[in-house]
């Protein structure tokens, strides 16, 4: 049996961790390769859904959607790397890279406090893993567009670091600290979910009580995590959206551009990334595009803050979202059987199901069909291929989420809005559009 982990999670921070498992035997061999035209611009960059590095040995990764990120010492383009196969995820906020692989920049930590110096370190949990790691200042280059001065997460990958994770971390991680590219499946996370930063008020105010703690203070040159301490962090030095910090009119959004995916799914899909919302002709918003506002009320309807509203089956989940970070379509439903073992679903014969989805505050207007297929993952997994528009499983457990991963993204191009980047009073939206 065969285990695939991939991260993600609601543009409100509460994260989703997903599984796989199959056969492993990869015994249908792959299908062809799926692709949307690319045409280099100024705005734009290719991703793919491809094998990556190896979480697990014996089968390909599964709707993994990676980009090549460069990373620059901050204000000096002459000395920057090029890192492969970093996670695309709508879902979390924040570029999060294995810190071997910027090693040799010697970015500046982001600095807390002088006498002595403190500088900052982050947990970022997933549901079943997470990452701990120093925050550094770099410069983020997506496509032609650069980022400036933006913190982002080091990945602490190096064994036999001074600095572990604390213990508070190992357990909000699930014990499962992913610290390296067979773990993380990636050799990165490029977080550009629907919000600018990746924590906000809680962590200005250092506010952990009855939570993790996400941001800690380390004296520079600590010799263990037990020199840490829980700390406060001022917005303008919390990890930031990559995409926000762009220059205008390319910090808005992104537009995610997918080939369909029939079953039982194709060797690869490549595809296309669009920084930037109604701002150039490859990102406008068409006019039969369908929209839904993600919830902003936290007061009224905490359940739907930062996220939508998915009716199906007779049940409302009222924490939906679109997430690239979550490798399939993750819901409860009790009436369809599952894979022995398994949280993903394996029906005898590919369904044809639909949900509506609608705003997050106001989940009984605004009601929008959306049409997905189930098919057996038992089955797709067994292939060699990489990508399935139909992989759908059971949250790890019965709540109000639904998750609408990958498979959503394939055969449509999807906007998503970043809040106060696309207009201070207006809520965050999803819009999306047949190819």
């Amino acid at each position: 049996m065969a285990v695939l982990a991939a991260c993600g999670g609601g543009g409100g921070g509460d994260s989703t961790t997903t599984t796989i498992s199959g056969s492993g035997l990869n015994s249908l061999g792959l299908s062809p390769a799926v692709a949307t035209a690319f045409v280099q611009t100024v705005n734009n960059l290719p991703v793919k859904v491809e094998d990556g590095p190896r979480a697990f040995q014996f089968t390909p990764n599964a709707n993994i959607l990676y980009a090549t990120v460069t990373v620059c010492a901050p204000g000096d383009a002459s000395r920057c790397v090029s890192i492969d196969h970093v996670q695309v995820d709508t879902g979390s906020v924040g570029l999060r890279v294995l810190a071997s692989k910027v090693k040799a920049l010697n970015l500046p930590p982001v600095t807390l406090a002088q006498g002595p110096t403190q500088n900052a370190w982050e947990c970022f949990p997933f549901v079943i893993g997470g990452l701990w790691g120093a925050n550094a200042v770099a410069d983020v280059v997506l496509g032609q567009q650069t980022a400036t001065a933006v913190a982002v997460q080091l990945i602490e990958d190096d064994p036999n670091a001074a600095v572990r994770y604390t213990s508070d971390c190992y357990n909000a991680a699930d014990r499962n600290i992913l610290d390296s590219a067979a773990t993380l499946g990636s050799n990165g996370i490029l977080g550009i979910g629907s919000t600018t930063l990746d924590c906000g008020l809680n962590c200005v105010a250092g506010n952990y009580s009855g939570t993790f703690v996400q941001y800690y203070s380390c004296p520079q040159g600590a010799t263990s995590s037990a020199a840490c301490t829980p700390a406060a962090v001022p917005a303008n030095l919390q990890v930031y959206n990559p995409v926000a910090a762009l220059p205008a009119p390319y910090n808005n959004g992104v537009v995610l551009k997918m080939p369909a995916v029939g079953d039982p799914g194709a060797a690869s899909a490549s595809g296309e990334l669009i920084l930037g919302l109604n701002s150039a002709a490859n990102n406008t918003v068409p006019s039969n595009a369908t929209k839904v506002y993600l919830g902003v009320d936290y007061v009224n309807h905490p359940n739907a803050y930062l996220n939508v509203s998915t009716q199906y089956n007779g049940t409302t989940f009222a924490g939906s979202y679109l997430d690239t970070g979550t490798n399939g379509l993750f819901f409860t439903d009790a009436t369809l059987p599952r894979c022995q073992g398994s949280t993903w679903y394996c029906p005898k014969n590919t369904l044809n199901v639909s949900a509506l989805v609608s705003d997050g505050d106001n989940p009984t207007q605004n009601r929008v069909p959306v049409a997905f297929q189930i098919g057996n993952a038992e089955g797709l997994f067994a292939t060699s291929n990489t990508a399935f528009g139909d992989a759908a499983g059971a949250t790890p457990t019965a709540g109000s989420s639904f998750a609408w991963g990958m498979p959503f993204f394939y055969g449509r191009q999807v906007y998503l809005a970043i809040w106060q980047q696309a207009g201070a009073l207006t809520a965050p939206w999803y819009a999306w559009a047949p190819l």
